[in-house]
């Protein structure tokens, strides 16, 4: 007798009028007016949980693309991919309004300090009650990269090693308090148990960070991680980067893209003892689109 399998859904989402089918804010039903609104995104995370999807995540990125290019009408002023708030400002609201949903965040280990992350994403997943991810990128854009005060963006090979030590400091981080670190006893007027939290020491070849951490381990310890693992030195990065829980690929209609072939060489892993080697799962993007008359079809086939 066959074991019966289920479909994991992720939901691939933006702080913007769109997310994968950057036309999709034109069509007369495609709501605009609330893209500020925080009930925007409290609809949305009920409606990902009512329909049974494990979690949804935000793209993100740090700028637009350079106004002097020829992209950027394409872009900006068609409203692709846009980022229009910082995902981690509505991510604790759609938190707010559901139990089971997973919530992830995309941020760049390129332009951020690994304390930074590391409280920023402990805080979530700490109001969520164990909930939080992170899509880990290292960025590929010079306009974000002098947003943040380079000239330009680093090697491929430089930004994955500078990731491999983000990622090391991270988790020392969110190893400094021990699981029993919070006593909360109020009759010994004892808060903690200060021998249960411990400096993080991490001195790395790109950062470095002394801990501890400002706030209490969370439910699940960590936060999961969520990477885009397209490109060979992607899927085959070592150290931290091999500690993925999820790896994801957006490259629609792409057989030779798909994370199923990739699954075999990741080695990726999940690290924390409540979590058992092997268990990374591949996550192939699909998406809706509308369908087009079989006229349109044809004239596009002879095109």
């Amino acid at each position: 007798m066959s074991v019966p399998r289920k479909m994991h859904l992720v939901a691939y989402l933006k702080t913007g009028p769109t997310a994968s089918y950057a036309s999709a804010w034109r069509h007369p039903s495609a709501p605009l007016h609330d893209i500020w609104d925080a009930e925007r995104y409290e609809h949305l995370a009920r409606l990902l949980e009512h329909a049974r999807f494990d979690a949804g995540f935000f793209a993100d990125g740090l700028g637009l693309p350079d106004c002097t290019r020829a992209a950027s009408p394409t872009m900006s002023g068609a409203a692709a991919q846009l980022s229009l708030i910082d995902p981690m400002t509505v991510l604790p609201l759609m938190a707010r309004v559901t139990r089971h949903l997973g919530l992830g965040n995309t941020i760049s280990t390129t332009f951020n300090q690994p304390y930074q992350i590391a409280r920023s994403l402990g805080s979530l997943d700490l109001l969520s009650r164990g909930r939080a991810a992170w899509n880990v990128v290292t960025s590929a854009t010079d306009y974000e990269a002098r947003n943040c005060g380079m000239d330009g963006v680093p090697p491929k090979d430089d930004r994955y090693d500078r990731a491999d030590d983000v990622l090391e400091a991270c988790y020392a981080l969110w190893d400094c308090w021990a699981p029993d670190a919070l006593v909360m006893d109020r009759e010994s007027g004892v808060f903690a148990d200060a021998s249960k939290i411990h400096y993080a020491d991490h001195v790395g070849p790109f950062v470095r960070t002394r801990g501890p951490m400002s706030i209490p381990r969370s439910p699940q310890g960590r936060p999961l991680i969520l990477q885009a693992g397209s490109s060979p030195r992607g899927r085959g990065v070592r150290g931290a980067l091999g500690r993925h829980d999820l790896l994801h690929d957006r490259h629609q209609g792409r057989r030779d893209r798909i994370p199923r072939r990739h699954a075999p060489q990741t080695g990726c892993r999940r690290t924390l003892p409540d979590r058992r080697r092997g268990s990374c799962r591949p996550c192939p993007s699909s998406s809706a689109r509308p369908n087009r008359s079989p006229a349109r079809r044809r004239s596009s086939s002879t095109a």
